[in-house]
């Protein structure tokens, strides 16, 4: 009866706005987290709280592959986000600040030096993409499609999906499309490629916008929360940059840096995360999509 009960509510379009509100919600948070962590919880031992934030998420990360596919996609998520947040983003502090690098101004805010230094990392990361792209084991729904449409078909055959590690998957989805992402907004900000006042940027952004909404609409029907999490990766982290872009342009306040100013908003929007994460670990791991009036026939999903 209880688990009639949680199916009746799990009905689309509940596990797309559950997913996308934890991984949109996450990426403002984390902002936050980050900022903490330098100016107040970890100050005179950030690099060496890191360094154990990051071993966390990768036991996440071990422990997901071992749990069935909804506990497997939320540790994957869970431990790739603080794998970025705490090895790989302050690997950028550390080395910025042992360069002794500066913060600059791109556009109405300043660019803080790892970012800068980020930049640097864009060779690394279209290298390893191209092992990704190059693979038939791929399920990115872009790469498929670049695939398809430029019949680029890559040998070899594909894992079963059963024998699929969808928490180091998952995990490592994260960081890339984080990690691309920020690598596209660093060049549209620099002046020596673009510049936030570039045409480029506009259009970029406007692209992004049409991209996302594109995006959400396909996982508007999604079923369950697990598969949508797994969509809602790219779909809330690419609706972000719009934010990312608007924060640059000085239209947005960013909020998650100023936790003195926007305690409020900052404790609902932790408050709104910790309870999205609650209902997605509490739906239901299979249910019956129900037909609906003049709809299709109901599935198994």
């Amino acid at each position: 009866m209880a688990t009639q009960t949680i199916q009746k509510y799990y009905q689309a379009p509940i596990p797309a706005i559950i997913a996308l509100l934890v991984v949109f919600g996450w990426q403002g948070i984390g902002h936050y987290v980050m900022y903490m962590m330098e100016h107040s919880w970890f100050k005179e031992h950030v690099f060496m709280a890191s360094f154990f934030i990051g071993l966390i998420g990768s036991v996440m990360v071990w422990i997901g592959g071992k749990r069935p596919e909804l506990g497997a996609t939320l540790l994957g998520f869970a431990g790739g986000s603080l794998i970025w947040l705490a090895w790989i983003e302050f690997s950028f502090v550390y080395v910025a600040q042992d360069l002794e690098v500066e913060p600059i101004v791109w556009g109405a805010k300043e660019t803080l030096p790892e970012y800068r230094v980020m930049l640097s990392s864009v060779g690394v990361l279209f290298a390893s993409l191209l092992y990704f792209f190059s693979r038939r084991d791929t399920r990115c729904n872009m790469f498929m499609w670049i695939h398809r449409n430029l019949h680029m078909t890559p040998p070899g055959e594909r894992t079963a999906v059963a024998d699929r590690n969808i928490s180091l998957l998952v995990a490592m989805e994260t960081v890339y499309v984080t990690w691309f992402c920020y690598i596209v907004l660093l060049i549209l900000y620099n002046p020596a490629f673009f510049g936030t006042d570039h045409p480029a940027t506009f259009i970029a952004c406007g692209l992004f916008a049409i991209w996302a909404v594109y995006l959400g609409q396909r996982l508007w029907w999604y079923q369950r929360v697990a598969p949508a999490m797994r969509y809602a990766i790219p779909t809330a982290i690419i609706a972000y940059n719009v934010v990312e872009i608007l924060e640059k342009w000085g239209k947005i306040d960013e909020i998650w840096v100023q936790p003195g100013k926007y305690a409020l908003q900052i404790g609902l929007a932790i408050g709104a995360l910790v309870i999205m994460v609650a209902l997605a670990i509490i739906s239901p791991a299979r249910r019956i999509a129900r037909q609906s009036e003049g709809g299709a026939a109901p599935k198994a999903t």
